[in-house]
């Protein structure tokens, strides 16, 4: 008689398969409850590289290295564009701003300079040149006897503050000679006592004065133009006294930067 003393081997390999699986069916259950991130952060590591891949064709940035660079390149030309462009609009504006203010009109946001009325007796200019481009404070002008500019006329700037008088006209320009150059003198009316002065220019927009010491003069006090226009001519910066001089010198200077003058208005004959 034959015993048989083994199973079949395909008997065996199916419960050596089950057992295995059961395992790791264990072993998956065990990981999962003792650390419950294990599993996804494996997961994520597998997936991560497909993920990549499938962002790359939608983004499309499997393009090659010289298209890259050539978008690159016209974003950036792009972008100075725009750059140039607000910065000629944001030009536009300080300019429409600025000459409101020249001209007395404060309110920008309903008026534009191309809706102001001429005013009489006033010409606007543009300043071409200015110091310390321009010698012994002078500026120059974009016009001159084709706007009918003639010698002498008074210059003003923003605020209505005199600061000098034109000379050597020409055919579209003009040179405008500060009071404040060394040596020009001018009379004026300083503080609110209105104490009449000589302003002898120094240089640079600066200017001083001799006045006697009773005349109370303080720093901040303003001068003006001894003319019957009564304009603003500068501010007090300084007192200088002596207790055994009867006489105090007083610095002052216009409340503009001559440095900064890009326009500057130009009294005709009917503006004194």
């Amino acid at each position: 008689m034959y015993i048989r003393t083994s199973k079949k081997p395909g008997q065996e390999h199916a419960r050596m398969a089950a057992y295995i699986a059961a395992g790791i069916v264990i072993v998956i259950i065990a990981v999962q409850l003792l650390v419950p991130h294990f599993l996804p952060s494996i997961f994520t590591t597998i997936t991560r590289p497909f993920w990549r891949m499938e962002f790359s064709v939608g983004s499309g940035s499997l393009e090659s290295p010289q298209a890259l660079l050539a978008e690159n390149e016209s974003l950036k030309t792009q972008l100075a564009a725009l750059n140039v462009q607000q910065q000629s609009v944001q030009a536009v504006v300080n300019d429409n701003s600025e000459l409101l203010a020249l001209l007395g009109r404060t309110d920008a946001s309903s008026t534009t300079v191309s809706s102001l009325k001429p005013i009489p007796g006033i010409i606007l200019a543009a300043v071409l040149v200015r110091p310390p481009q321009a010698a012994y404070d002078e500026l120059i002008i974009d016009i001159g006897a084709d706007h009918g500019i003639t010698l002498g006329s008074k210059v003003y700037a923003p605020g209505n503050i005199l600061i000098g008088s034109t000379t050597d006209i020409l055919g579209q320009t003009s040179k405008v000679k500060l009071f404040s150059s060394p040596g020009e003198t001018y009379y004026v009316l300083i503080g609110s006592s209105r104490i009449p002065a000589t302003a002898v220019g120094r240089g640079g927009g600066q200017y001083q004065a001799e006045v006697p010491q009773a005349s109370k003069i303080n720093q901040g006090d303003t001068v003006s133009d001894s003319s019957i226009s009564d304009a603003p001519f500068g501010i007090v910066t300084a007192v200088l006294a002596n207790p055994a001089d009867p006489f105090e010198t007083v610095l002052f200077a216009p409340s503009v930067n001559i440095y900064q003058l890009r326009w500057v208005l130009i009294a005709t004959s009917t503006k004194k």
